[in-house]
């Protein structure tokens, strides 16, 4: 460590310096006067004029002391070089990742020299505030800087964001995606079986009927969210407008969606165990015909069109959930897209509540669920689902380590959201570059440009 020496404050030279802005100095202050001055300024040898530390002299003086501790420019530490370099670059026009990373190693150097702080402890080890302090910056923007640089290492991509705000954003999603690693680790340990597999979860590229018919046993899935094509028309959907006002085209006949609930209902029915739920989104016109296939009946009709008895859709049909007759609501923040010069824009999606056998809810539940829908930016899907809304069905619907089965699963969410709740999940989806997507994004790799808001 470099020889530390008391000069007298009137004999140190300020030449004209570009730092005019010195930041809050009130707390630097408090810092000198209780604590004394942690690292001194640095001076020429020569004639005393100050290298570096406008700040930590500017408090001096404020607090009247006569005195400062301070280092001759002459061999300097890796630390008063780094100091030196931040005075130097301050004023010049610096990417965000630059200043965050001189930052992060100043405070791995001031540590250095001090030795570090041990929280809960009284010691006079240096510290993030202290770091803040004699930066003059908030605790938060140095603890920032430090998560990104430590980020950067790992996932170099982040420096490729226009902003240090775009980069934090982006480090969120990621640190939320690695809960499902983590998870994934522990229930390998734990030797937790998802059907036939020990991860926390499976996606899967395949026809869902197919799939489920030859690699899911009977009675093992505990819960399931099932969204298949809504069936509205691909004349209507054709001349729909999409996600940022584009004409845009959807493979969504009625028969289409019709003809894969009748396959693929049968078999939801076989895996799913005594007593769960399942979740499922409709079309609302066709909302009469699903509840009727659900529950096998077909209505009886007297002369005057009012139905007077039901009968079986199919007699020797094995199968058949209870449905509630409301559907549930999902209310969004905005209409979503439609040919909007002729047409409403729809603010809701009706959801059948089915289940096998009597499961109660896991709490009490209004059966309207208000959820923003992702933004346009970050979906993976055009049909994309609130993270939020499947959360809270899976909440009310399902315990930690209980499997949960999506058949037509798109973006991924239903994984995402039962991984961050400590459920298993199958995810079944039959396009490929949609499996794609949606693996990139439940994995966290996916960095996609966001506006800086």
């Amino acid at each position: 460590m470099n020889e530390e020496v008391l000069i007298p404050i009137e004999s140190i030279i300020i030449e004209d310096r570009a730092r005019t802005e010195l930041g809050d100095l009130e707390s630097l202050q408090r810092s000198i006067k209780e604590r004394g001055l942690f690292n001194a300024i640095i001076v020429s040898k020569k004639d005393n004029t100050l290298v570096a530390g406008f700040r930590r002299l500017t408090c001096h003086k404020n607090l009247g002391l006569k005195q400062i501790k301070a280092k001759y420019m002459e061999d300097l530490s890796p630390l008063m070089m780094k100091v030196i370099e931040r005075e130097e670059n301050f004023h010049k026009e610096l990417e965000w990742d630059e200043k965050a990373k001189i930052r992060a190693e100043i405070h791995g150097l001031l540590q250095q020299e001090h030795g570090a702080a041990v929280k809960g402890h009284k010691s006079k080890g240096w510290s993030l505030e202290d770091s803040a302090d004699y930066l003059g910056v908030s605790v938060g923007t140095v603890s920032q800087d430090i998560s990104l640089i430590e980020s950067m290492k790992a996932l170099p991509k982040i420096k490729e964001f226009g902003s240090k705000k775009q980069a934090l954003k982006s480090l969120n999603k990621i640190k939320e995606m690695a809960i499902l690693t983590e998870l994934a680790r522990r229930d390998k340990e734990e030797g937790f079986a998802l059907t036939k597999s020990t991860d926390p979860y499976v996606l899967v590229q395949a026809d869902s009927v197919k799939h489920i018919y030859e690699n899911i046993d009977t009675e093992t899935i505990d819960m399931t969210i099932f969204d298949p094509p809504w069936g509205i028309g691909a004349d209507d959907i054709a001349n729909a407008r999409g996600l940022r006002g584009e004409k845009t085209f959807y493979d969504d006949s009625e028969e289409t969606a019709k003809d894969l609930a009748n396959k693929l209902l049968p078999e939801l029915y076989r895996v799913m165990k005594p007593d769960s739920h399942m979740y499922m989104f409709i079309g609302f016109q066709f909302g009469t015909y699903y509840i009727n296939l659900l529950q096998n009946q077909v209505p009886i009709f007297d002369k005057s069109g009012v139905i007077v008895d039901y009968a079986l859709l199919d007699p020797d049909r094995k199968w058949k959930f209870e449905v509630r007759q409301m559907p549930l609501m999902w209310i969004k923040e905005g209409g979503g897209y439609t040919d909007f010069d002729y047409k409403f824009m729809p603010r809701y999606e009706a959801i059948l509540f089915c289940y096998k056998g009597r499961r109660p809810l896991n709490y009490v539940s209004s059966d309207v669920f208000i959820k923003n829908r992702p933004l346009s930016t970050e979906r993976v899907h055009p049909q994309q689902k609130s993270l939020e809304l499947i959360k809270d069905f899976i909440k009310l619907s399902s315990h930690p380590n209980e499997i949960v089965l999506d058949p037509t699963c798109g973006s991924g969410v239903t994984i995402v959201a039962s991984t961050l709740l400590g459920r298993r999940s199958i995810g079944i989806e039959d396009d490929a570059e949609q499996i794609l997507k949606a693996r990139s994004w439940i994995q966290g790799f996916k960095f996609e440009e966001e506006n800086d808001e």
